[in-house]
């Protein structure tokens, strides 16, 4: 391909990006959001996977079999913890206003000067080899599409031609021009977001295309490439072998500290998050995420390996593929993917290195030697800008001489080892009280120090910067003291050196910290942090003792943040805590709170140090600080014995109002009854009263025996309801009685049946019974007349709601466990959805006004499930509106009867 359309249609790339985060930040900024910040945020996070994914896992699994996969389980497994750690890091970033991790470190321990110093050196220097493997990525992936050159790059280019010479510019300008724009560094940045949410979205759509393709049109499935490949690359792939177990340990270590440490994974997880609850959407999603796009590095490597010349790069065979087998449009894509891939890598690390050289080291040491205050608003901003361009320079000229040399992965693990060192000092802030200064900084440097014996100098003698002896034989012969097999350890080069710097720096961590005297201003740090879900008002947590006068601080807040800022700060807080009077000398709640205003400009160390600069501050005592924490804990206290009655209160009055809504339900029931019964007795009352004035007006009238029949029939239904409302009132009160005898519950159905027997055919319904021989000599305890009661008052609704065409009731009956279950089942009309959790109401007829009530109480199915609990037994129903229903009662069996 031509270069300059390669070229075009890369800058055409990130101008779309610009213009996308462009629109995302000035619609946020009206609170308008494209898409939900849950989604960016989750998307964002695969930041974590680089042109180490999109290139190198392939290189990888070519080289190591499945051992890449360490790099994504890892991540995986760390996810569900994030409820517990990364939020508690979030929520301690926002209250103190922290945006990068040697802020974070710095702000736990003392606010030292020392710690921010060494822990911002450390991380630059393990992450610039990272920038500048993606600098790699870019430059060889160029090479290839446009000139096929697959050969390592040619070091004696003069660095005018050299394409990652350009790409570092344009990438530092990108930066300075949309990111920093200002001086706060906490402010959310959405559309940076919103832009490293659409790489991701890229990159896997590009590095799947890729897989189908190889896949699907250039072999035929996965099972083709794998019986091609099962004879030359099987050592490859092999099952782990005995004793690499430690190794697949110490890799997954360094990805699950990665994939929160890293620069770039600590700015697009905690410093850009805005809501913690996002948290649970990237829980499944970037998990989701990481197996997608590991879907095909193993039928890449495999194809690669036995389709493409050995003189290929394992770490090229993404781009390969598809090229050199005529599929251009697939291969620019593919280019694009790793490209998305590489610059948002390198966007994000620059972004933050850039923070934390200025916060960190810059700042710091230039306060100390700037008299005049005014110089301060720009000098910030200006050495964060500075610092882009020194970054980019320094992994350029890295990239230039040193990571060309290696693959993508073996440098990557390289800077993963260097980011777990912080791990001992980051978990004791979190949750170890009793963590201080003095063992982190030797942790730290220790640490640091085996880190660059055993993975950096290595590094160094393969380009011949140091000779090739110390690796063989050791420093002066002493063998166990080789770079790559310390004390005799046979572990690969990474693990090997993750295992004895972290073993050394956690040991001197804790050894230190358990015998150095913790200051007092640490431990009332301490207390914050570990229980900062404890507390709301975090400021009010900690001790300040000095003197300087409320006008001081604002000038110093104006002067770095710009008096709008300013402005807005002391609104909030006189919102919370009342006015602040600007002649008085500043509370210790005052004085915290814009000393972290400032933090979010300089930093946590460097805001220290301004404030002191002005103010006359005594040391903190431990006692000042137990004084605070027993005040603290006494409201504490006192805020939970009023949440204890609150919550009892609302306890009692929720009872109350159930009570009162039973009251009323109660009520309603009485009048809906009164109102029920009376017009059932009415009715009847009513038609006799009729028939008998009738039969007196007209002695020798022919109808008289027919009129009297129907008084009788009346009557007994008026008696049917006096009976039904009585036994009503005995199953509520407990008075009814159970005549406890064995009987066969299959004769009590065929009794009740025969008595409906009249009325079935009045009907013409086709009665199915269905009772097993097995069933009919069941017995249980019981009384028989109640019982019948239950089956004919089943069956009468039954035949009361069959259909007019072809109605028909089944009754079933089977055994469950020691159960009898009998079935009476219709093709009625049914019972609606809504209504069948109410059908053993008392009086549901009566209140159910939305349809013509059919003649009843509504008393029979309430009077019915009364029996069948006294008899230990149960009774449900299942319905379809149209369709018809089914209830079923069940009764516990005794025995059978004895022949």
């Amino acid at each position: 391909m031509r270069p300059w359309f390669v070229i075009l249609i890369a800058l055409g790339y990130l101008a779309v990006l610009f213009v996308i985060a462009h629109l995302i930040d000035k619609n946020s900024s009206k609170g308008k959001y494209l898409i939900k910040n849950k989604w960016i945020y989750a998307l964002a996070l695969p930041v974590y996977c680089t042109a180490w994914t999109f290139y190198g896992s392939v290189g990888k699994a070519s080289a190591d079999g499945w051992e890449f996969l360490t790099i994504y389980i890892g991540p995986i497994l760390t996810m569900p913890l994030w409820w517990i750690v990364v939020r508690k890091i979030i929520r301690i970033c926002e209250t103190q206003r922290i945006s990068t991790l040697p802020d974070f470190i710095s702000a736990r321990y003392g606010k030292s000067i020392s710690i921010s110093i060494i822990s911002s050196l450390f991380i630059i220097a393990g992450i610039i080899p990272y920038i500048a493997i993606q600098l790699k990525s870019i430059t060889s992936s160029y090479e290839i599409l446009t000139l096929g050159n697959y050969q390592p790059y040619d070091q004696s280019t003069f660095f005018f031609n050299d394409t990652a010479f350009y790409l570092s510019i344009i990438l530092a300008v990108f930066i300075i021009l949309f990111v920093f724009r200002n001086i706060e560094t906490t402010d959310k940045h959405h559309g940076l977001m919103g832009a490293i949410a659409i790489d991701s979205v890229v990159k896997l759509l590009a590095f799947l295309a890729v897989g189908v393709f190889v896949t699907h049109f250039l072999f035929d499935g996965f099972s083709d490439i794998f019986n091609q490949s099962a004879i030359k690359i099987q050592e490859s792939f092999r099952e782990v072998p005995e004793g690499n177990g430690l190794n697949w340990f110490l890799l997954l270590l360094l990805s699950m500290s990665a994939v929160v440490l890293l620069p770039r994974q600590f700015q697009v997880a905690i410093a850009e998050n805005t809501n913690e609850k996002d948290i649970r959407t990237a829980g499944w999603l970037f998990p989701l995420y990481l197996l997608l796009i590991n879907l095909f590095v193993v039928p890449i490597a495999m194809a690669g390996t036995i389709s493409l010349p050995s003189s290929i790069d394992p770490d090229s065979y993404v781009l390969a593929l598809p090229l050199l087998n005529g599929a251009n449009g697939l291969a620019l894509f593919t280019f694009i993917g790793g490209f998305s891939a590489a610059t948002g890598m390198i966007i994000v690390s620059t972004i933050s290195l850039s923070m934390i050289a200025s916060n960190n080291i810059f700042v710091p040491i230039l306060l100390k030697r700037i008299e005049n205050k005014r110089l301060y608003a720009h000098l910030p901003l200006r050495s964060r800008r500075l610092a882009v361009f020194v970054i980019l320079l320094l992994a350029y000229i890295y990239y230039r001489f040193v990571a060309d040399r290696f693959s993508i992965v073996s440098i990557g693990l390289i800077s993963f080892a260097a980011m777990i060192q912080f791990v001992p000092s980051v978990g004791g802030a979190l949750f170890w009280k009793d963590a201080n200064k003095k063992g982190v900084i030797a942790g730290l440097v220790a640490g640091f120090l085996i880190w660059g014996y055993t993975l950096v100098i290595p590094t160094l003698m393969e380009i011949g910067w140091v000779s090739k002896d110390l690796l063989v034989n050791g420093p002066w012969g002493i063998e166990w003291l080789k770079p790559q097999s310390l004390f005799g350890s046979s572990l690969s080069p990474v693990p090997h050196g993750t295992f004895w710097s972290l073993l050394i720096n956690t040991s001197l961590f804790f050894l230190i910290s358990l015998n150095a005297k913790q200051p007092a201003k640490e431990r009332n740090v301490a207390e914050l942090f570990v229980d900062i879900f404890q507390t709301k008002a975090s400021e009010e947590r900690l001790v300040w003792k000095g003197k300087l006068a409320n006008q001081e601080l604002v000038d110093l807040s104006e002067d770095l943040l710009g008096k709008e800022r300013t402005t807005q700060a002391l609104k909030h807080f006189e919102a919370n805590y009342g006015r602040v009077d600007r002649s008085e000398v500043g509370d210790a709640r005052f004085v915290n709170f814009m000393e972290r205003m400032i933090s979010g400009a300089v930093g946590s160390a460097s805001s220290r140090l301004l404030i002191s600069s002005i103010a006359k501050e005594e040391e903190i005592e431990i006692k000042d600080v137990i004084g605070l924490l027993r005040e603290t804990s006494e409201i504490t206290q006192l805020n939970k014995a009023l949440q204890i009655k609150s919550t009892e209160l609302f306890r009692r009055t929720h009872e109350l109002e159930k009570a009162n809504e039973r009251l009323r339900n109660i009520d309603t029931e009485k009048d809906d009854f009164i109102s029920t019964v009376t017009h059932e007795l009415r009715t009847p009352l009513t038609s006799i009263k009729a028939f008998v004035e009738i039969i007196q007006d007209n002695p020798k009238l022919d109808e008289r025996d027919q009129f009297l029949s129907t008084i009788n029939e009346e009557i007994d239904r008026m008696t049917r309801l006096i009976n039904q409302v009585l036994d009503m009132e005995k199953l509520e009160s407990g008075t009814i009685t159970i005549q406890q005898k064995q009987i066969i519950p299959h004769q009590i159905v065929e009794d009740s049946l025969a008595s409906m027997q009249h009325l079935l055919k009045s009907k013409d319904i086709h009665l199915v019974t269905d009772f097993p021989e097995t069933l009919k000599r069941k017995q249980i305890l019981g009384d028989e007349d109640r019982l019948k009661q239950v089956f004919i008052n089943l069956l009468s609704n039954s035949v009361k709601y069959a259909r007019e065409k072809e109605p028909r009731i089944e009754v079933k009956a089977g055994l469950a466990a020691d159960q009898l279950e009998i079935s009476v089942i219709d093709n009625g009309k049914g019972i609606k959805s809504e209504n069948l959790d109410q059908i053993f109401d008392k009086f549901f007829q009566a209140r159910d006004q939305t349809r013509k009530k059919p003649k009843g109480t509504g008393l029979g199915l309430s009077i019915t499930k009364k029996i069948i609990e006294l008899h230990q037994g149960t009774i449900d129903v299942d319905s379809q509106w149209d369709v018809g229903s089914r209830f079923t009662v069940r009764l516990p069996v005794k025995k059978e009867l004895e022949s």
